[in-house]
C-alpha cells in the first residue's frame, strides 16, 4: 500500500487540522477534487479579531532563541496566524477579508513591520518561517512591486548557518507558489533555483542532520510547477528516496528518527507524509 493509500484509509483518524492540511495539498497539487465536500464544510472563522488577540507563542518549536524577536516584534505570531486564514479563504472559499483586516490592522503598521524585520537580521535567523511567512504574505495580499522576495532572500542566501534556513528558502517557494495554487514563473522562478542550489549543497554537506521534513519540502519545491523537476536534485534525491524507503520496511508511513515521538505517529509525520507523497517518491 502506498503511503498515499494508507492516510486516505486513515483520514478520518487525524485531527481537524492535519486533515485540513492534507486535504489542501491533495486538491491543489494533485487536483484531488473528492476533499471539496470535506473543505466546504470545514470554512474556517471569519473573526479576524479574534486571531489577532491570539498572541500566545509558547509552543512555537525553538523558543528559547525565539523568544526575544516575538517579544521584540509583539504582534508577529498572531499576524503571521491571521494572514495565513485571509489567504487560506481567498483561496479556498473564494472570501476576500483584506479590507476587514485593514480595518484592524492598518496598511502602513504592516509595511512598516515587515521593513523592519527585512533590516533586522539577527531577527530573521530566529525566527525564519514566521517572519518569511509574514513578509511573503503581506507581499502577496497587499503587494508593493517592491522586489519583496528577492530582498528577502538576499538575507538568506549563503547564510548557512542552520537547517532552519532551508525552510526559510523552501517557504519564500512556498509563497511564491501562493501554497501550490500557481506556478513559479520568470525571474521568480530563477531566483528559486538558485535558492534551492543553496539548499542542496546545505543538504549534501549535513545530510545526517537534518530532518525527513526539510529534505522533502526541499524536493517538493524543486517540482513546484508540478510536472517536473525544474530545478533537478538527482543525487540528493536518490539520497532521500534511499532513507524514506528504509523507514517505510518498519512502518506503513515515513517516520524519523531525529523526532520525538509525537512527530511519528499518523498525525504528528502527517507533514513529512504529505510531502513524500507530493515529492513523487511515494510508488
Amino acid at each position: 500500500m502506498s503511503v498515499r493509500d494508507y492516510y486516505l484509509e486513515h483520514f478520518d483518524e487525524m485531527s481537524p487540522e492535519k486533515r485540513k492540511h492534507f486535504a489542501t495539498r491533495m486538491k491543489y497539487w494533485f487536483g484531488d477534487t473528492s476533499f471539496n465536500d470535506f473543505l466546504a464544510a470545514n470554512e474556517p472563522s471569519h473573526d479576524l479579531a479574534a486571531v489577532l488577540a491570539n498572541n500566545d507563542f509558547s509552543g512555537v518549536n525553538n523558543l528559547e532563541v525565539r523568544r526575544p524577536f516575538f517579544e521584540k516584534y509583539p504582534e508577529l505570531y498572531s499576524l503571521e496566524a491571521c494572514l495565513f486564514r485571509i489567504n487560506r479563504l481567498l483561496i479556498e472559499y473564494n472570501v476576500d477579508l483584506r479590507e476587514d483586516f485593514l480595518r484592524l490592522f492598518s496598511r502602513e503598521k504592516l509595511y512598516k513591520l515587515c521593513d523592519n524585520l527585512l533590516l533586522d537580521d539577527e531577527a530573521l535567523a530566529a525566527l525564519t518561517t514566521y517572519a518569511v511567512n509574514v513578509i511573503c504574505l503581506t507581499e502577496n495580499l497587499f503587494p508593493r512591486n517592491d522586489g519583496v522576495y528577492d530582498a528577502l532572500a538576499r538575507r538568506f542566501l549563503h547564510a548557512k548557518q542552520s537547517q532552519d534556513f532551508i525552510y526559510a528558502y523552501t517557504h519564500i517557494i512556498l509563497c511564491m507558489s501562493n501554497f501550490y495554487t500557481q506556478k513559479v514563473e520568470g525571474k521568480d522562478w530563477d531566483l528559486a533555483q538558485r535558492m534551492l542550489a543553496e539548499c542542496e549543497e546545505l543538504i549534501i554537506n549535513h545530510f545526517d542532520e537534518i530532518p525527513l521534513d526539510i529534505k522533502l519540502e526541499f524536493l517538493v519545491c524543486c517540482r513546484i510547477n508540478k510536472d517536473r523537476y525544474d530545478y533537478e536534485p538527482i543525487y540528493t534525491q536518490a539520497k532521500i528516496n534511499q532513507e524514506c524507503k528504509a523507514t517505510l520496511e518498519k512502518s506503513p508511513f515515513v517516520i524519523d528518527k531525529r523526532k520525538s515521538e509525537k512527530y511519528n505517529t499518523l498525525d504528528g509525520a502527517e507533514h513529512r507524509n504529505v510531502l513524500y507523497i507530493m515529492s513523487g517518491l511515494d510508488y
